[in-house]
This record gives structure tokens, C-alpha cells and sequence, in this order.
């Protein structure tokens, strides 16, 4: 049962959070506005989107929004960022 640990252990180890990443000297973190990222690192290399639930209750979905996730090249390093509502939700990098 040990042999599934190292895999998945490499696998956390490959991709990583991060808070903001510095392009420029700028510095571009969560929560700071997308178009930072389009203007200092210009279009990504690629993007997807799809819709997610932004509020819920009891009954279900009651605000549904857009959210992209854009994938950029730098420093050796892939940064996978989730965008939404023009807002930077998440960044994550990795090596691979």
C-alpha cells in the first residue's frame, strides 16, 4: 500500500500555491485585479473557462459566474491563476 505515497507525494511537491508572483518588480497576487496580469505579462498562453457557482443556499445555486483559469510561462516556472469577475481568485505554479 505504500507504493500509491511517492507518486502522490511528487505530485503535491510539483505544484505549489502561491500567494502573488513579481513580474517587473511589479508585485501581482489574489485579489488583486486581472488586468494587472494583461498588462505586465500580456495575453497567457492559454485560457479556459467554464461557469461556477459564486453564491448558494439552502436550495441551490442562486449566482452563477464565469471564472477562467490562465495559464502563463515565466521564470521556468507554469503559473496556472484563476481569474473571475475581472478579479485574481488563485495562483499556482509548478515545474512541469
Amino acid at each position: 500500500h505504500w507504493t500509491w505515497f511517492l507518486p502522490l507525494l511528487l505530485l503535491v511537491a510539483a505544484t505549489s500555491q502561491a500567494s502573488s508572483l513579481r513580474f517587473d518588480g511589479v508585485l501581482i497576487r489574489e485579489g488583486s485585479p486581472a488586468w494587472l496580469l494583461l498588462e505586465h505579462m500580456g495575453e497567457p498562453r492559454y485560457r479556459s473557462s467554464q461557469e461556477i457557482c459564486a453564491r448558494r443556499d439552502r436550495r441551490g445555486c442562486l449566482e452563477w459566474r464565469v471564472s477562467e483559469t490562465w495559464f502563463y510561462r515565466h521564470n521556468d516556472l507554469n503559473y496556472t491563476i484563476t481569474v473571475s469577475g475581472g478579479q485574481i481568485l488563485k495562483i499556482e505554479w509548478s515545474r512541469f
